[in-house]
């Protein structure tokens, strides 16, 4: 039988596990979702989701900031990501610019050289 554990199952009961005993190991996380579901599920999927489990657990806190430098550093992540955004739309917009002013120095050329062979084609016209 097939039975596939949901992420969200996986990590209900490493949390549940967490409050009862402490720390956690990997091993004990696949031997209790054994024992509750009869399956484990792919041994590399399930050690996947315990590291980002214990992850947070068990980095070092940093010294907490002030609640204001937080919001100024959010809002400085969130300036960078719209500046990046302009300069790329930016960048876009003189390419296009560039290659419209191209075309039209190609397209006048073009009709400055069929308004000259015209004009020395009447005169061939008018002398013969």
């Amino acid at each position: 039988m097939n039975l596939r554990l949901s992420d969200q199952r996986i990590r209900a009961t490493y949390r549940e596990l967490k409050r009862k005993h402490g720390r956690v190991s990997g091993r004990r996380l696949c031997a209790e979702l054994r024992a509750r579901f009869g399956a484990v599920g792919k041994a590399e999927r399930v050690f996947r989701i315990w590291r980002e489990e214990c992850a947070p657990a068990e980095v070092p806190t940093a010294p907490s900031l002030p609640a204001d430098m937080v919001l100024l550093q959010r809002r400085l992540v969130v300036a960078e990501a719209a500046a990046a955004e302009c300069l790329k739309r930016a960048e876009l917009a003189e390419f296009r610019e560039r290659a419209h002013q191209d075309f039209w120095a190609v397209e006048i050329d073009r009709l400055r050289q069929e308004l000259a062979a015209v004009k020395g084609g009447r005169g061939q016209i008018l002398t013969v």
